[in-house]
Parts: C-alpha cells; structure tokens; sequence
C-alpha cells in the first residue's frame, strides 16, 4: 500500500475520481509487470503467478 501512495497517489493531484482510478489501474498493470518483488526472488508479480498456474494439474472443469 505504501508504495502505491508514494508512487502514484501522494505525487498527483487528480482531478475526479475516474481520473485516480485511471491511474491505479495502469499503476497496478506496470507494478504487476516489471516491479521486482524481492519476497519473490527479484521477478514480477505476473511472473509468479505464471509459474504457479503452470505447475497446477489441470482439472476436467478447467478444460471445459
């Protein structure tokens, strides 16, 4: 939550409330795409999660 406030919320002056959801929402994109998370050993996000859905078995209601 910190980094989210001192990265986009604390540095801007939004002018209506679509305009700070604009911004979360690609703020949240980006930081999911290339921010490095040390707890997940220096890769994205998207990365993790990736890897993580990839080792699941596939289950017949997934296929459908």
């Amino acid at each position: 939550m910190r980094t989210i406030k001192e990265e986009r919320i604390w540095s801007n002056e939004f002018k209506s409330v679509e305009q700070l959801k604009l911004a979360l929402d690609a703020w949240v994109k980006d930081y999911n795409a290339h921010y490095l998370y040390s707890t997940l050993g220096y890769v994205p996000p998207n990365v993790v999660e990736k890897r993580r859905l990839e080792q699941q078995p596939h289950s017949p209601i997934m296929a459908s």
